[in-house]
């Protein structure tokens, strides 16, 4: 009995264990060598540096929309500007070689809490490992510096938080409170928070009905759902982040990212989420009479959201594992040899205060970049100029264009990163704020169909930021426009 309780940390408390300080290197060096894709997925990163530069520039959160030209001062609630906040600091401290290893640092923090979560529920440190890798493994196919990354670490904490009130153990209203107030603040994800409550609380009255449990819980769970809803709107636009955030379902925006659209589970990097998917599949049934109806609730409801949209994997893959994790040890606790096992790896399980190895790794990777951005005065990751406009760029800050530009999606937050507030953009790749409209006329013109020319005219555009391989370009060219830059990746085309 005493080897079970020495695998595990205790209720309430969190240390590292040897398995979670492996774990933590792990993650963390796998994250830092996945820097440069981190930064060649999307330019939203250079957006967001671009309003926390606002921010801490001006001590002002705006609440309306200064950086595109096509819908400038209309209402852009911040429900992300304390994220922004952090990225700009980082970024102003080791440049973009600070935003990646911040990302890193974080995710390294996520997974292992993940892992300390299923060995506390588990009592299994060898499982807790193994599934909490697995994880990681789905969930990287969003690991990008960005925002999202908050909703990942408090959503676990969250609903460790639930598990341990729905089970009686003390835990205060002030922490939910506290979680969702700068969960609102930090990132729109803050509503899985208020939809992992509402799987709990379901669990409950499914439980009530059959008289499993008692009236007392689920009085706390109202008073929790209150204060939480309560802290999610004390934000700089009040509710407004919930309409920008419940706003962002039209399917014609969402099927034109790849983020927003439905996992092809056949393709490789999605093989350790169809993994996980069909491990937690067979679990269920194997322990279908034990699992408790808010888990079925929880993982249904987010395992539903991640096979719409590919970008909520890695929030299904972090809530599963401390319940798989207890399925699993439940199903290998009826073999023979699976006890025998677990004694010979109980010491990698036990746990110290001190993660020192994990603490080395990150003190040598801050002081890393810190000479190399003394000594060398460039970052080690870079936006890659065969993914971003970076050479055009460079050519625009010395041939400045006059006028309103047209500019690829995928390329605003990058030239608000370079040239804002000196240029503003057609839109940027926060499509839930421009709205399908906006986007539709995007489309056209990108495509050249039916009076793309017309939505050019509507809004003055006088030069145009494009892939050199883009239809509209030689299109530009035949009717006139005049090549101003060009090289492998962009073209410059202005008015004639």
């Amino acid at each position: 009995m005493n080897q079970k309780n020495s695998s595990a940390p205790a209720s309430g408390s969190i240390f590292f264990s040897t398995l979670d300080t492996v774990l933590f290197i792990v993650v963390f060096m796998v994250a830092l060598a996945s820097g440069p894709q981190m930064l060649s997925i999307d330019s939203d990163l250079g957006r967001h540096l671009t309003i926390g530069n606002y921010i801490l520039d001006h001590r002002i959160i705006p609440t309306h929309d200064l950086f595109s030209h096509t819908l400038s001062s209309q209402s852009r609630p911040p429900y992300e500007w304390l994220s922004q906040i952090i990225f700009a600091l980082v970024n102003r401290l080791l440049g973009l070689d600070g935003t990646v290893f911040f990302t890193a640092v974080t995710l390294a923090v996520i997974f292992t809490l993940t892992s300390i979560y299923a060995n506390r529920r588990s009592r299994s440190p060898i499982i807790a490992f193994a599934i909490t890798l697995l994880a990681m493994g789905a969930s990287s196919v969003h690991w990008l510096p960005r925002p999202h990354i908050f909703t990942f670490l408090l959503l676990i904490v969250w609903v460790e938080n639930l598990e341990q009130a729905i089970n009686g153990k003390a835990v205060k209203l002030f922490t939910f409170f506290l979680l969702m107030l700068f969960w609102a603040n930090l990132h729109g994800g803050f509503v899985f928070g208020v939809l992992a409550w509402g799987a709990y609380f379901a669990g409950w009255v499914w439980d009530r009905w059959r008289n499993k449990t008692d009236p007392k819980t689920g009085w706390l769970f109202v008073k929790i759902g209150f204060v939480s809803l309560a802290a999610s709107v004390m934000t700089p636009d009040l509710w407004h982040n919930w309409e920008a955030v419940l706003n962002n379902r039209s399917s014609f925006i969402l099927s034109r990212t790849a983020e927003t659209m439905p996992p092809d589970l056949t393709s490789s990097s999605f093989f350790p989420f169809t993994i996980l998917l069909l491990l937690t599949v067979i679990l269920y049934l194997l322990n279908y009479r034990s699992v408790s109806a808010r888990h079925y609730f929880l993982l249904i409801g987010l395992g539903g959201t991640s096979l719409l949209i590919s970008r909520n994997i890695p929030l299904f893959v972090i809530v599963c594992v401390p319940i798989i994790a207890s399925l699993a040890k439940t199903s290998l606790a009826r073999i023979n040899d699976w006890e025998q096992i677990e004694k010979r790896f109980a010491r990698f399980g036990s746990t110290t205060r001190w993660g020192i190895p994990a603490i080395a790794v990150i003190v040598m990777a801050v002081l890393f970049f810190a000479y190399r951005s003394n000594t060398r005065q460039n970052a080690f990751f870079q936006f890659d100029p065969h993914v971003f406009p970076v050479q055009a760029m460079d050519w625009l800050e010395y041939h400045p264009q006059s006028g309103r530009m047209f500019n690829e999606f995928n390329w605003g937050g990058y030239i608000l990163y370079r040239a804002w507030p000196r240029e503003q953009v057609f839109l940027d790749s926060q499509s839930d704020f421009y709205g399908e409209p906006l986007m539709r006329e995007y489309d056209q013109v990108m495509s050249v169909r039916g009076d793309w020319e017309l939505v050019l005219q509507k809004y003055q555009v006088k030069w145009v930021i494009i892939s050199f391989t883009a239809p509209l370009a030689e299109e530009l060219k035949t009717q006139g426009w005049e090549t101003a830059y060009e090289d492998e990746t962009s073209i410059i085309l202005v008015r004639p």
